[in-house]
């Protein structure tokens, strides 16, 4: 595997992932299981399923992986390895967690492989039960792990008390949610006073210029209304001047001021 590999990979996340031959570019199966050597928390091989319900298994030594990537596993079949080694080494699935006092703690749920070498840099485990999925899963140091078999992995007690949260259960995500919700409902009670208050000042504008734009419409109609009363009776007094006229005898004929005259057509019709 390539020096420049140094990040980190969980256990799970290489469970199923495709298995292809670098000489050959065939598939070879697909990952089962890693096969760790628990004295030196080393992982020494993985082993490969294929075939009719994954019936068929091949072993590879951590020495033949020639690299890891998102979507596989590439090997070199023919590198020579220790198959003894191989032998010695056990699954790290589902062991009972105890400490050295003799208390059961919780269940081995995964751990963390360093990619360049196949070391194990974390082990993560969680309580039984309802207890595992409310308080979430703690990562424990291998150099706390006193002995591991394939049913049972024995932890110094001390360990145990300082192992620190890797992932949260439901009782911090609950805890979280409640914080972030109390945060996001202050913010937005803020948020609507603001509007609240911006809504107010801006229903008394629009009411200022409404009373504005009345009085303005009111004093401009007064304007127009004198207007044209002032015009008005300036039309009747010409109209009563040219209806006071005076005949060829002298006599004044009277004519009613709304008389209508009649039209020039109307005065050439013999």
């Amino acid at each position: 595997m390539s020096p420049s590999d140094t990040a980190t990979i969980k256990h799970s996340e290489l469970l199923n992932r495709l298995v292809i031959n670098i000489d050959t570019t065939e598939e070879v199966g697909r990952v089962a299981q890693l096969l760790v050597d628990t004295a030196v928390h080393q992982v020494e091989g993985l082993v490969c399923k294929a075939g009719f319900l994954g019936r068929e298994r091949q072993a590879f030594g951590w020495v033949q992986v020639e690299s890891i990537g998102p979507d596989s596993v590439v090997v070199k079949p023919g590198t020579e390895f220790a198959s003894r080694r191989l032998d010695d080494a056990i699954a790290m699935t589902t062991q009972e967690v105890w400490s050295d006092t003799g208390e059961r703690v919780g269940h081995l749920v995964d751990y963390c492989i360093e990619l360049n070498t196949g070391a194990i840099t974390l082990y993560l485990f969680a309580g039984e039960g309802l207890r595992g999925l409310t308080e979430g899963i703690y990562a424990l140091s291998p150099r706390g792990v006193v002995s591991a078999g394939r049913k049972r992995i024995m932890v110094q007690d001390a360990r145990i008390e300082d192992a620190e949260l890797f992932s949260e259960g439901l009782s911090q995500r609950a805890a979280g949610a409640a914080s972030f919700l109390q945060k996001d409902y202050s913010q937005t009670q803020q948020d609507f006073e603001s509007v609240v208050d911006k809504s107010q000042a801006l229903a008394e504008q629009l009411q200022q210029q409404t009373r504005r734009f009345a009085d303005q419409t009111r004093q401009q109609l007064g304007q127009v209304w004198g207007q044209f009363q002032e015009r008005a009776s300036q039309g009747r007094d010409q109209l009563q001047d040219r209806s006071a006229s005076k005949d060829d005898d002298g006599k004044t004929i009277e004519v009613d001021s709304f008389e209508v005259w009649p039209d020039e057509d109307e005065e050439k019709t013999p």
